[in-house]
């Protein structure tokens, strides 16, 4: 009989917000992409609803994708060490080398998140980063 092992509950909590991360990523790219599908239907005209969605795209889309990296890697490093995690931070700020808004946010998003576990508040229940 095969049973899953049980994550301990830190672990746990981290593979939620990662998965809720990535779930919000991908939602945003889907209403980003539709707004641009239904933009081109309508001939680029009377686009207004359209338009204000790739506004709210981009205000959100980097801050989301931050945190999503940032949990991520805390995940990683939990589940597997911190020798398994070095070389996609690595990656991660060789990719957004170019971009210092970016790496300004991948940066915090690491530092917040490292704050919330070391306090001991339980990264699931905070729910405000998301709206």
């Amino acid at each position: 009989m095969t049973t899953q092992r049980r994550e301990p509950a830190e672990l746990a909590a981290l593979r939620v917000e990662r998965n809720r991360l990535r779930t919000v990523h991908f939602v945003l790219s889907d209403i980003v992409n539709a707004a641009c599908d239904t933009s081109q239907q309508k001939g680029y005209r009377d686009c207004a609803a359209e338009e204000a969605k790739r506004v709210h795209w981009a205000a959100v889309y980097k801050p989301v994708l931050a945190e999503f990296l940032a949990a991520s890697e805390a995940y990683s490093e939990a589940r597997w060490g911190s020798e398994s995690v070095t070389e996609s931070r690595a990656a991660t700020d060789r990719a957004y080398a170019n971009d210092p808004d970016m790496r300004a946010l991948v940066v915090k998003a690491r530092a917040d998140l490292a704050a919330r576990r070391q306090s001991g508040k339980s990264v699931e229940r905070d729910r405000r980063r998301s709206r």
